[in-house]
């Protein structure tokens, strides 16, 4: 008596963008600065230098690559700070908005490439 066993391998998407974020009017303006939904960021603060994260709450620089299919990409060199409980890219954001085009609701991805410790950002749509 054989026995029909299913040996079918599956394999589900991979999404690396740890962090997803619709961009809002504040987040485009002059302000110069992004707020990051603190419950993903908080996912990515592990994988992180803890020099860097004990230094949240003055600001760090950090290294922020572009990811985008078809064209070269952008490094941007930002500052990440802790502020009232809530995780913020700044000092350079503006620019990068600018450089960039992005508009109202459009969709970014971060995550932490912790081999060259840098911030990977994509433009999902």
């Amino acid at each position: 008596m054989a026995q029909e066993l299913d040996l079918e391998l599956g394999l589900a998407p991979y999404d690396p963008w740890v962090l997803k974020k619709n961009l809002t009017e504040s987040d485009l303006s002059h302000n110069g600065f992004v707020i990051l939904p603190k419950q993903d960021f908080e996912k990515i603060i592990p994988q992180m230098e803890r020099g860097l994260v004990e230094n949240l709450g003055n600001g760090v620089e950090v290294k922020v690559h572009i990811v985008e299919e078809g064209h070269e990409s952008d490094d941007y060199t930002l500052t990440l700070i802790k502020c009232r409980g809530s995780y913020m890219l700044r000092g350079g954001w503006c620019d990068m908005v600018k450089a960039k085009g992005y508009k109202k609701n459009d969709e970014i991805g971060l995550t932490l490439d912790k081999w060259t410790r840098r911030f990977l950002l994509h433009h999902i749509k």
